[in-house]
């Protein structure tokens, strides 16, 4: 019998088929590697008690002048500041209608009620908040009626419905008194973006003629994003394709945010944007995708403009203020924009472009970087360590002074999967902690469910399932922060379990290895293991006797169904003065090669694996 130290390569790789992978890890749940060696994914536990409404898919933490902590959420149906433990609502108002006398139309043993309001302008999800109703006859209260509802039910272009908190008392159809104010917030957005099939739909040539194109590139009813940025201590956030608001921070939680074209001394706003981002080095906003001075609301999806230095309000270009516009000359339309140390990057849907400061008379200037490139969407790019790295719709890429592919072992099995028709919601977010760049995205569900991690410290892939919407790396936070589509936002690495549930659950961790040969002979021999010599350490485990199971799997021929894995339990028995934990575990596996995984599904565990050994020998040859 001879010990065969298991070594693998760190990092995972589907490129090639298993049994070419030999000495490598091709599957991982909620591992990641450290110093070359797996480990478990720390847990998650919820940051607030009250939920969110909506899907969120942009978070934003900053600080104010005077040191208040403030998080910044997005979501499909509202925006949010968070302080302390709750999400105050700042979504912006829409309009305000003083309605006809007696506008509600109440059925008795019913919580439904038919509003009447001419030229509403609401669709279905859409939020109100009625005030001023008075209870003539108490079929319903008052304290009932004037508060925020959601419309369930466009009837006609002068009536929907909502579902108030009471049931109604009984029946009238002239309730609510002559002072009724409806104020809307602004029209909700979709979770999932509307699929079209029809002429027009996609580009030219996408499909073959008279077939219905397969796949919306830019049709309305698309999904709700988010663009955030803060400017000086206030909080900037723009719709894609949508206007551009500003929460003062100074007006306190209890206030919402504002179209910047409503603030005072305002001048040719743009009124429609695809991104924002701030220039770091000149402290301009820039608009980009907007709509021209002279077409106000026809927006141009390759202009950018950004009004004078310093100032939310003046973007009316004169000699006196550094306001300005300059288009893009490649591509059809902006996807997205990114601000870094030295510029602001911007990708078409055909290339990259750095926008610098330039200084007068133009300010700002822009420079091909790259074409034949793409992104996946608007939220697919990040910066970690001077580097910039984003996600394509076929390669994933990094910018560090010229822009390259970045090589990745599990591109195949990335970009095969991908929900193409979801893939708007890709995003990327960064744990600088353990050197990570994490993209999630869409495959078999219509939500995000899978995640694939380049840590560019070790230059390695690995990848998982997991579903979170939004991501921020840790700030004043601790902990990274992540969305989840539960309506709630999470400290992620914190604590080793899934605080989704209370109480706690289980997470469910593991690595597993290519196939491999424990007796080199080009797979002509058959080789049989008896025993297995763990290397394991349970640091930062809660459980008193953590445990991980060890599973030796057989293989006769790679095109070969695998054979039953014999696996046991290695569990942790004291902790000091060194850790020990099982010394050896016993097991009867004979095959031509074997797989190897450690994996976890308890409570309190957390782990890394080391070095195990296999005791095998040659067991005969066909």
């Amino acid at each position: 019998m001879a010990l065969v130290k298991l070594k693998f390569r760190p990092g995972v790789d589907k490129e090639g088929t298993d049994y070419e992978n030999a000495a490598q890890w091709f599957e991982t749940q909620l591992v990641r590697f450290r110093m070359g060696s797996p480990e478990k994914f720390g847990g998650w536990l919820k940051r607030t008690s009250t939920a969110f409404v909506g899907t969120c898919r942009a978070i934003l933490p900053w600080t104010s002048l005077g040191g208040a902590e403030y998080v910044g959420l997005g979501t499909s149906s509202k925006l949010y500041v968070e302080s302390g433990d709750l999400p105050n609502d700042i979504t912006p108002i829409r309009s305000t209608d003083s309605l006809a006398a007696n506008p509600f139309n109440i059925t008795g043993s019913s919580a439904e009620v038919i509003v009447t309001d001419s030229g509403h302008g609401a669709v279905e999800g859409d939020y109100v908040t009625f005030s001023g109703a008075t209870s003539s006859d108490g079929t319903l209260t008052a304290v009932v009626m004037n508060a925020e509802y959601r419309i369930h039910t466009i009837t006609s272009a002068s009536i929907y419905v909502v579902t108030m908190s009471a049931v109604a008392a009984g029946s009238d159809s002239t309730e609510g008194g002559s002072n009724v104010t409806a104020t809307y917030q602004i029209n909700v957005g979709l979770d999932s973006p509307v699929v079209g099939t029809g002429w027009g739909v996609s580009t030219w040539g996408s499909d073959a003629w008279g077939e219905a194109a397969s796949v919306a590139t830019d049709i309305t009813g698309q999904i709700r994003m988010w663009s955030l940025a803060t400017f000086g201590e206030d909080l900037i956030a723009n719709i894609y394709n949508g206007p551009i608001f500003q929460w003062d921070t100074s007006s306190g939680t209890g206030t919402r945010a504002v179209n910047l074209t409503s603030l005072a001394g305002a001048t040719d706003v743009p009124t429609i944007c695809r991104r924002i981002v701030v220039s770091a080095e000149s402290r301009h906003l820039l608009a980009l995708g907007c709509d021209p001075i002279d077409a106000s609301g026809s927006q141009d999806t390759l202009l950018i403009r950004w009004p004078d230095a310093e100032t939310l309000t003046d973007w009316s270009p004169n000699t006196q203020n550094t306001s300005g516009s300059l288009r893009l000359s490649t591509g059809s339309e902006i996807v997205t924009g990114l601000a870094t140390k030295r510029d602001v990057l911007v990708w078409t849907d055909v290339s990259l472009n750095s926008v610098s400061y330039t200084g007068p008379p133009f300010f700002f200037g822009t420079k091909l970087l790259a074409s034949n490139t793409s992104i996946v969407g608007p939220n697919a790019a990040i910066q970690a360590d001077d580097v910039v790295y984003w996600m394509g719709w076929d390669n994933f890429y990094l910018y560090d002074g010229s822009v390259k592919v970045l090589p990745c072992t599990l591109r195949q099995h990335v970009f095969d999967n991908l929900n193409r028709a979801q893939a708007l919601k890709c995003h990327v977010g960064i744990n600088r902690s353990d050197s990570e760049v994490i993209w999630w995205y869409p495959t078999t569900t219509d939500e995000i469910d899978q995640y694939v991690v380049f840590n560019y410290g070790q230059n390695i892939w690995y990848h998982g399932t997991l579903s979170r919407t939004a991501w921020y790396d840790r700030t004043f936070t601790e902990y990274p922060i992540a969305a989840y589509t539960d309506g709630y936002i999470y400290h992620h690495e914190l604590g080793n379990d899934d605080g989704s549930t209370a109480p706690v659950s289980a997470i469910n961790a593991y690595a597993e290895t290519s196939t491999f040969e424990a007796v080199p002979g080009e797979g002509f021999h058959y080789s049989f293991a008896s025993r297995i010599i763990p290397d394991v350490t349970f640091f930062g485990s809660e459980a008193t006797s953590p445990a991980v199971t060890i599973s030796i799997t057989p293989r006769d021929f790679p095109g070969a169904s695998f054979g039953t894995a014999d696996d046991s339990e290695i569990a942790r028995s004291a902790t000091a003065p060194v850790e020990t934990f099982t010394d050896q575990a016993f097991i009867r596996v004979r095959g031509r090669s074997f797989q190897y995984k450690i994996a976890s599904s308890a409570i309190g565990v957390n782990w890394r694996d080391g070095a195990p050994r296999l005791d095998v020998r040659p067991d005969g040859r066909q």
